[in-house]
């Protein structure tokens, strides 16, 4: 081997060397952001998940309430219901009996002057 082509292979393991150490300080750089990472996000990760359970316990509370409330409503619509029924029932009642009561009085008036007529003979009074 010439000397020249000792000297350009020892200039570029040098080369190689020098890249492989820039690799592993840029890796050790980063592995220390990602432990700094993970140690920020094990002490901040826990109370937010905390958080987030008594958020949802208190949002299955008050899904209770509002169940409970619509619970509540149907029954009472339906009482509601059931006594509008029996107002209407009674209102009507004595409006059906006097429109029955009308319709009676008027066929009898009708029998009776018929009757009337058939014994006097027929007259332009209807």
């Amino acid at each position: 081997m010439s000397e020249g082509l000792l000297i350009a292979l020892i200039v570029a393991a040098l080369i190689v060397c020098g890249f492989v150490v820039f690799a592993l300080v840029e890796l050790v750089r980063t592995l220390r952001s990602v432990r700094t990472l993970a140690d920020e996000l094990t002490g901040s990760v826990p109370p937010l998940i905390a958080k987030a359970d008594v958020t949802v316990d208190a949002l299955n509370v008050e899904l209770l309430r509002v169940d409970t409330i619509i619970g509540e409503v149907e029954v009472l619509s339906s009482k509601v219901g059931h006594t509008v029924n029996v107002v209407q029932d009674a209102v009507n009642l004595p409006a059906t009996a006097v429109g029955t009561a009308g319709e009676r009085i008027r066929t009898a008036w009708h029998r009776v002057k018929r009757n009337k007529a058939a014994e006097t003979g027929p007259t332009d009074d209807l």
